[in-house]
């Protein structure tokens, strides 16, 4: 039995050539090492990866069921891990299938998001939370981040004007939670830390506007700042 001393196939019976190591006997697109047949394209290493994540879910789901099914006799505590990994598999398939189709995505895992909240709000028995702080929270964010691909989609160059109108959508944001924790607690609307925060990440976002579109102009940062 020939052995090859670089793969260390069996080269078998007649052999005197590696068909894996001799460049003879390779050709364009052919396996030339053994560690070519884990060679994967990017599409279908996230392709693999995804079934693999979605197969490990799945197998969540059947055991905990299973557990509290034998231990507890019935389904008590499995219905929130159920319903967390459920909203696991929602997120991962809507950014898998529709990672270039961004609205898309940010809508269906919006619509995902307001159903998990929505299932753990009746699982914990207190239906107050929902409607007043989790519906709007959601719907701000998502929104939020609708506007924020819109606007950048409208440029033609993009740098740092994207941070800054992330920083504009997130001061925003800020403001938006603080005002529905106020109502829901004190039903009555306080600005304070808030106000702080966003007002500094709007300093902030106008910093990176004024740099990106100095940079736009031709200006390096060094002549700028006289660096």
């Amino acid at each position: 039995m020939s052995i090859c001393k670089n793969c260390g196939v069996d080269l078998g019976e007649g052999n005197d050539r590696c068909p894996l190591c001799d460049p003879t006997e390779t050709e364009p697109g052919k396996i030339k090492s053994p560690a070519d047949l884990f060679s994967l394209s990017r599409k279908e290493t996230s392709r693999h990866l995804f079934e693999i994540t979605i197969l490990l879910l799945v197998s969540g789901i059947i055991i905990t069921v299973a557990i509290d099914a034998v231990f507890g006799r019935g389904m008590s505590w499995s219905l929130i891990s159920t319903t967390c990994i459920g909203y696991v598999i929602a997120m991962v398939s809507g950014i898998y299938f529709f990672a270039r189709r961004p609205y898309l995505m940010l809508t269906l895992t919006g619509a995902a998001t307001l159903v998990f909240l929505w299932l753990i709000d009746i699982l914990t028995g207190d239906s107050r939370w929902f409607l007043s702080l989790a519906f709007p929270m959601v719907a701000t964010a998502t929104i939020l981040s609708v506007a924020v691909i819109f606007l950048n989609s409208l440029s033609k160059y993009r740098g740092l004007n994207l941070l800054a109108t992330i920083l504009l959508a997130l001061a925003v944001f800020i403001v938006v939670v603080e005002y529905l924790t106020d109502m829901l607690l004190k039903s009555v609307f306080k600005p304070q830390w808030s106000v702080v925060t966003a007002a500094s990440l709007i300093i902030i976002s106008l910093i990176f506007i004024f740099i990106h579109f100095r940079l736009k102009r031709g200006r390096s940062l060094g002549g700028m700042f006289h660096v």
